[in-house]
């Protein structure tokens, strides 16, 4: 499965992934196959590094460590797969976004738990994601095809959003409703530019070779999601960690943890009057 006609070789040499993506290989760079999908990855780099530093500068739980691991560890793998177009480096991007929304689905499961324990809560689930993770590995080493990977990627996807929603709707938390929100618009629109990417590519291909140089990378509509999408999926790791102080506080007015920086960071804040108004909306959590 393609996208393009594999063209021009560069310093990785012939290309082995599944699939080659709208962006012309090596147009820019000698060393580089794709040069604004490989750095568009930043955005998958960044932001879960500037989360670590920040999720130990507030103690939250290490269970959200792996969250933001995760997130890099598939930024990292994107760059390396679009840098070099080989399979290794395919995999190096494939298997980490299954693996990670995996533990995303577990994390969202665990919001009620009490954080201090020591005992592993929910070993069942997160024993069937285990097995869920490993099988998929299998199945997509034996078979790759990348069809198999989008779709179990999306179910999984779609099973994190209805545990958000499940949760918005018992909580009632208007700050993880917004959240929820911003971070599902980024999402959905950075799918759709994925979609045009791969549908009208002969067309988005006619249109850059009739515009100016320095315009040409804004029609990198693969790049594009990778921004989208990264940033919405970072918004998801602080909605979780949201979900779950918020819960354990049970909306004591001493302190909110709302989101800050557009929606980079989450931080505890003494209420000022508008926030004890919006607070006051809220039900008690018992």
């Amino acid at each position: 499965m393609a996208f393009q006609e594999f063209n021009n070789t560069g310093y990785w040499g012939k290309p082995t992934a599944t699939i080659d993506w709208c962006e012309k290989n090596y147009e820019v760079n000698y060393y580089v196959a794709e040069m604004w999908n490989t750095i568009s990855n930043l955005m998958m780099i960044i932001p879960p590094l500037w989360g670590i530093w920040d999720m130990k500068k507030q103690k939250f739980a290490r269970r959200f460590f792996l969250c933001y691991a995760f997130i890099l560890v598939v930024g990292f793998g994107s760059l390396a797969f679009h840098m070099t177009l080989l399979y290794e480096m395919q995999l190096f991007d494939e298997l980490p976004m299954v693996w990670g929304t995996c533990y995303c689905v577990y994390c969202l499961s665990i919001v009620k738990h009490d954080m201090k324990s020591k005992i592993i809560p929910n070993k069942l689930l997160l024993l069937i994601l285990i097995i869920i993770s490993i099988g998929f590995a299998i199945i997509y080493l034996a078979w790759p095809q990348p069809l198999l990977q989008h779709v179990c990627y999306g179910i999984l996807v779609a099973i994190s959003l209805a545990q958000e929603i499940k949760l918005i709707l018992e909580f009632k938390c208007a700050v993880c409703k917004r959240m929820f929100i911003v971070a599902i618009a980024l999402y959905l629109f950075g799918f759709f530019l994925w979609n045009i990417d791969n549908i009208l590519c002969k067309n988005i291909t006619i249109l850059r070779e009739q515009i100016p140089m320095f315009l040409q990378p804004f029609t990198q509509m693969h790049a594009w999601w990778h921004i989208f999408a990264g940033y919405g999926v970072y918004i998801q790791v602080l909605f979780c960690i949201h979900s779950t102080y918020d819960y354990h506080k049970k909306y004591k007015l001493s302190n909110l943890l709302l989101p800050e920086h557009l929606y980079f960071s989450i931080r505890w804040q003494k209420p000022t009057k508008s926030l004890t108004l919006i607070k006051s909306n809220l039900p008690m959590v018992n």
